[in-house]
């Protein structure tokens, strides 16, 4: 399997990988909200045949820091520190929210067809 050996300032946080289909990421994330900055690093995926979002302890980040991403191909990672399925009904609402949402701010109008 394809996977991210992560370091920050030399030390090795974690292997992550996924077998076959699925999504693998590693992020450093820099937010200021409200004149407060935040960084972390996130490492996370999705593995496709369950449907599953996985991922591995963030990490809190300061300026100076360095971050290694080595990849690797490996017979085994590992494992992830959360694991959760998406809720189908939940994205579904979410999507339609989303939806509307767009449509008013461009001005469209939504039709929909009653069921029989």
């Amino acid at each position: 399997m394809r996977a991210f050996e992560v370091s920050l300032n030399g030390k090795r946080l974690c292997l992550a990988g996924i077998e076959n289909d699925g999504a693998l990421t590693a992020i450093a994330n820099h937010v200021v909200r409200r004149g407060k900055a935040k960084m972390w690093l996130s490492v996370g995926g999705l593995i496709s045949r369950t449907d599953e979002l996985v991922s591995w302890p963030n990490q809190k980040l300061r300026v100076g820091d360095e971050i290694k991403i080595n990849i690797l191909e490996t017979v085994s990672a590992d494992n992830p520190e959360t694991r959760s399925r998406r809720d189908p009904a939940h994205a579904l609402k979410a999507q339609k929210k989303y939806v509307r949402t767009m449509a008013k701010k461009l001005g469209w109008k939504i039709q929909t067809q009653r069921s029989n």
